[in-house]
């Protein structure tokens, strides 16, 4: 009789991951950054986080499935982000590159004034972000499948006030193409390294101003970079 090893080990992680508390862990991690999540918002992101695991395999969603790790790499990092922005915040967040609903569901939660689209341009992860936020009750959550590249790529009335940046290729060369679109009040949130310093001596990244850089808790060069309009801000 033959045991297939690799197979019992997918099996035991599943379950380790269908039995963990998320919601628990969520909590913690969002006191951790002085930020309260209602029970229904730890319901959903808690929802959300088990649909990602169990269709990682189908879809590709992450490569973090141990689950204190998701926690902390897609939660925290989120939460690390929100705390950037004004718990009155309001107008559009756009997660542009949403992919898998990181950071964008958990700053839905914990920011619930702003309006949040999530930006996927594969068609099948845009499916399953739909169906995930219908499982979790985000309701006022929508899903735009399309490839985002210039402001003229987005729908009239979806141009985003917040625009987070988390995992997307490509964003050195997209970015630029906002800028003048922002506001006085406008933010660009960019979770990146320090190759942002090098980006930003580039002619066209001098429509920025980088307002600020915070450190991600356990990562020695992580950082989310805190971008305005340069001509306004």
């Amino acid at each position: 009789r033959t045991l297939n090893i690799n197979r019992l080990q997918v099996t035991i992680s599943a379950m380790d991951q269908d039995s963990y508390r998320f919601e628990d862990a969520i909590a913690r991690r969002a006191e951790a950054c002085s930020l309260t999540v209602s029970e229904a918002g730890l319901n959903g992101l808690a929802t959300h986080a088990r649909q990602v695991l169990r269709g990682n395999e189908r879809y590709h969603l992450t490569t973090i499935t141990d689950p204190e790790e998701f926690v902390e790499r897609h939660f925290g990092e989120a939460f690390e982000g929100a705390t950037l922005i004004s718990p009155d915040a309001d107008g559009v967040m756009f997660d542009l590159g949403s992919g898998n609903g990181f950071p964008g569901l958990p700053f839905h939660v914990v920011r619930p004034k702003l309006d949040p689209v999530l930006a996927e341009v594969s068609t099948r992860k845009a499916a399953f972000l739909s169906a995930s936020c219908l499982a979790a009750g985000f309701s006022r959550v929508q899903v735009l499948q399309r490839q985002i590249q210039r402001p003229t790529d987005i729908p009239e009335g979806m141009q985003p006030n917040y625009l987070l940046i988390r995992a997307m290729g490509g964003w050195d060369k997209i970015l630029p193409r906002f800028a003048r679109e922002l506001g006085p009040d406008d933010r660009i949130l960019l979770w990146a390294g320090d190759e942002l310093e090098k980006v930003s001596t580039r002619k066209i990244w001098q429509r920025f101003r980088i307002l600020h850089r915070h450190p991600l808790p356990g990562l020695d060069r992580g950082w989310i970079w805190v971008l305005g309009n340069a001509e306004t801000t």
